[in-house]
C-alpha cells in the first residue's frame, strides 16, 4: 500500500501541478508539500477534505486504499460515466457501423459538474502552455465549457482572458458574439464538446474571420471522435490543422474510454 506521501506525489504528477502550485491552491508552504511526498511530515487531517477536493478522489484514495491512482483521463471518464454522460449504449453512425457508447454533454447540468468539465479544460490550456488572447465558446455546448474554463483559469491559475460566445442568429442589433469583440491579430482558442469531421468547427470559424482577422491558436473538445470518419475522409484534426496550422487537444479519445470501460 502507498503511503500518503507517495500518493500525492503521485496525483500531483499526473495532474501536471508543482509542488508549488499544489501549496498555493492548499494554502500552506511549498516546503510543506516538499516534506509530505518525502515523508518526513504527514499533513494535518484536517487538510484531507482540501487535498482530496483538489484532487478529485476521495479521502480512502489519498491514503492508499486502491491499488493504482487514476490518472486524470481515467478520473473524468468515470465522472462522465457516473453521471450519465457517457451513455454505453450502441448508436449508429453515418457511415455505417455502431458505436457502443456516446457522450450526451446535455446532462453538464449541475454547477459542479460544470465546475469539474471547466478545470479540466483549463488544466488542458495550462498543462500544453497554450498562447492565446480569448477563448471562444462555440454555441451551444461550447458556450457553458468555454464559461467554466475562463472562470478556472482566474481562480485555480490567475491567468486573465477574454472570452465571449458566437451567436447562431443575430440579435436585433445584428451582433454576432456576446462578450468580448474580437480584433484583428487576437488569437483564439475555440471551445466545442465533439469533434468528428471538423467540418462544423471550420465553418463557425469561418463566421468569426468575418469579424476580425483572428488566428486560431488551438480548438479543444472533450473528445475527438476521429476514428468514426470513413477511411480515407479528413479529420477534424486534419481539417484544422491544414486550414488555420492549429492543434486539436481532446480532453479524452475513443481510446480511452474503451480502455476505461474495460476497467469499470
Amino acid at each position: 500500500m502507498k503511503t500518503i506521501g507517495q500518493t500525492i506525489k503521485q496525483l500531483r504528477g499526473a495532474k501536471g501541478v508543482t509542488q508549488e502550485e499544489l501549496a498555493g491552491a492548499l494554502n500552506v508552504t511549498y516546503q510543506a508539500v516538499s516534506k509530505w511526498e518525502n515523508e518526513t511530515a504527514q499533513p494535518d487531517i484536517m487538510m484531507m477534505p482540501a487535498l482530496a477536493a483538489y484532487f478529485g478522489v476521495s479521502i480512502d484514495d489519498l491514503f492508499g486504499y486502491k491499488l493504482d491512482v487514476m490518472t486524470n483521463k481515467e478520473r473524468l471518464i468515470r465522472y462522465m460515466d457516473k453521471n450519465g454522460i457517457l451513455v454505453r449504449e450502441g448508436r449508429m453512425l453515418k457511415h455505417g457501423g455502431r458505436s457502443s457508447y456516446y457522450i450526451n454533454t446535455e446532462n453538464f447540468s449541475t454547477n459542479a459538474q460544470l465546475a469539474c468539465i471547466g478545470e479540466v479544460f483549463a488544466d488542458c490550456i495550462r498543462e500544453n502552455h497554450l498562447k492565446f488572447d480569448t477563448l471562444v465558446g462555440l454555441a451551444y455546448h461550447g458556450i457553458a465549457f468555454a464559461t467554466a474554463a475562463a472562470a478556472i483559469l482566474y481562480t485555480k491559475y490567475g491567468r486573465t482572458c477574454h472570452y465571449c460566445y458566437d451567436r447562431r442568429v443575430a440579435d436585433s442589433r445584428g451582433r454576432m458574439l456576446c462578450g468580448h469583440t474580437l480584433k484583428d491579430g487576437e488569437r483564439v482558442v475555440i471551445v466545442d464538446d465533439v469533434m468528428t469531421s471538423g467540418v462544423s468547427v471550420e465553418e463557425r470559424v469561418e463566421k468569426l474571420r468575418e469579424l476580425a482577422d483572428i488566428q486560431v491558436a488551438a480548438v479543444i473538445v472533450i473528445i475527438n471522435r476521429r476514428n468514426q470518419m470513413p477511411e480515407g475522409s479528413l479529420s477534424g484534426e486534419e481539417r484544422m490543422m491544414t486550414k488555420y496550422g492549429a492543434k486539436v487537444y481532446s480532453l479524452i479519445t475513443d481510446e480511452d474510454i474503451e480502455a476505461g470501460v474495460e476497467e469499470m
